[in-house]
């Protein structure tokens, strides 16, 4: 009995420790655009590979919409009108599609501790919005095949 109520009070913990924060998206032009090509601005080589095989489209260092990764760590924050409001979340994954200044898409979500947890999120739901949304168009940047 006592094994089964430590177990059980050992598994409410952990579940309790999951991060559950959402993942907002947004196109912001709402008529269906496809994309031919895109250029990856994210320096580290993994980060890109995934958002390669998430987007389905190769990189094109010429193609004129860029795809920005953003992973912001809140610092230190000594500022009391942030402590008065809470630290529900230290930090953000947010992926953007853009022309120019002109953002096309945007994907974001907050985490508290898990960073990869909210990159993961994020990708999941640009697989899910760009499902649709992949141009068929046969060129040098033909989507990427399933391994």
């Amino acid at each position: 009995m006592y094994k089964s109520f430590l177990s059980a009070l050992l598994l409410l913990f952990l579940a309790g420790c999951k991060e559950d924060f959402p993942t907002y998206s947004t196109f912001e032009n709402q008529e269906k655009i496809t994309f031919n090509c895109l250029h990856y601005a994210v320096l580290d080589l993994q980060d890109r590979k995934k958002l390669e095989n998430v987007f389905h489209i190769r990189n094109s260092s010429y193609c004129p919409y860029r795809v920005e990764l953003t992973k912001y760590h809140v610092g230190n924050c000594n500022n009391p009108v942030v402590k008065s409001v809470g630290g529900d979340f230290n930090g953000y994954v947010r992926v953007e599609v853009k022309k120019g200044f002109k953002c096309y898409y945007k994907a974001q979500s907050d985490f508290k501790d898990d960073a990869i947890g909210a990159f993961k999120r994020v990708l999941k739901r640009v697989k899910i919005d760009f499902s649709t949304r992949i141009s068929t168009t046969k060129n040098i940047n033909q989507p990427l095949k399933k391994s």
